[in-house]
């Protein structure tokens, strides 16, 4: 006799044998919003599984319960969870062993990586949903509006918009020519330190003088360090490899086919280990279906490298002053009305 209730993780002792579960499953808890279990007769917890917002993780069955049944009734309240807050589609982020049971419960395989899987499911297709999502904000309203020349992307945090992004749109314009349009994807993530709206909003006002510039979310399908889930994963190192990898041949497989894109421009990155990673992983995954360019990082008059880090730091300690080159204008001005309201 088993017993579905959701588990409390303020609870201390709910949340040691959600942990428990977890470890002896090789996994380590996750940002949660919502966690049910499966206990038995003696109060022992079973199965679990968790959500953050429409991404579904953390399931975990003990060795004995195995094979009865109780991930599907854990996941079929999560779902039903989701649904009542309005989500229309799911993701799960799991290992590549674990992929035929979710596709058995009617989620599709997206990518693989090495290690990981990201599976979706939901009433639309990808792409039809990023038809609906991302099309309202190109020209023309795509696909009229894609040219047949080959076009040219770039993802960007922007976290926040400096002078460094806006001289890779324009490099990345040189390079193109005046018949392809330059994707700019903001990734769509509040997991950042200024928000996507915010975000979003700056590298539009930042590059609307720019002729064949579509500024555009991200999508959830594209994927962000913040938003990959490591539960199932134990070395660092495998994180930023898996989550690249992942990125790449989404990216690859829906967004290139769907917006034309024949070239993907990269931010050189001499002081983030993990973004170089990420840079090299791209060059290794998408040619030869879409060249990768690595444009060098713009600098300052004083040769400092202009970093949206050293930004977001001057910010925090209410010295704009000192990072003032690094700004346009109009991001100058926005940072300084948010310190006024503070």
């Amino acid at each position: 006799m088993t017993n579905l209730q959701k588990i409390n993780l303020e609870l201390k002792s709910q949340k040691e044998k959600f942990t428990a579960l977890l470890k002896e499953n090789g996994l380590i808890a996750d940002s949660l919003e919502s966690v049910y279990g499966i206990f038995d007769e003696a109060d022992n917890l079973a199965a679990c599984g968790g959500r953050e917002k429409n991404i579904l993780k953390c399931f975990a069955v003990k060795d004995e319960f195995k094979g009865l049944g109780l991930t599907d009734e854990i996941l079929s309240a999560l779902l039903k969870d989701a649904y009542g807050e309005g989500y229309k589609f799911f993701f799960i982020f799991t290992k590549r062993s674990s992929v035929s049971f979710f596709t058995g419960a009617g989620f599709i395989n997206l990518a693989s990586s090495d290690d990981s899987s990201l599976l979706y499911r939901g009433e639309k297709t990808v792409e039809d949903v990023l038809k609906e999502e991302l099309f309202p904000y190109c020209p023309d309203g795509l696909p009229n509006g894609i040219g047949d020349e080959g076009n040219a992307a770039i993802v960007m945090n922007a976290n926040p918009f400096t002078l460094g992004h806006r001289y890779l749109i324009e490099k990345a314009l040189d390079y193109c020519g005046s018949k392809s349009l330059l994707f700019v994807f903001a990734v769509e993530t509040d997991k950042s330190f200024f928000s996507f709206n915010d975000r979003f909003m700056l590298i539009k006002k930042n590059t609307e003088d720019l002729k064949n510039v579509v500024v555009l979310p991200s999508s959830q399908f594209l994927l962000s360090g913040a938003t990959f889930p490591s539960y199932f994963l134990k070395e660092k190192s495998l994180i930023s490899k898996n989550q690249t990898q992942l990125d790449a041949r989404i990216f690859l497989k829906y967004f290139v086919p769907l917006f034309n894109i024949k070239i993907r421009f990269l931010g050189e990155e001499p002081l983030d280990p993990s973004t170089e990673i990420y840079n090299q992983t791209l060059l290794n995954e998408l040619p030869p279906q879409c060249e990768v360019k690595i444009i060098e990082r713009k600098k300052t008059q004083n040769q400092q490298i202009i970093s949206a880090t050293q930004v977001r730091k001057a910010f925090q300690n209410n010295s704009l002053e000192e990072v003032r080159s690094f700004l346009p204008e109009t991001t100058y001005n926005f940072l300084r009305s948010l310190k006024q309201k503070d």
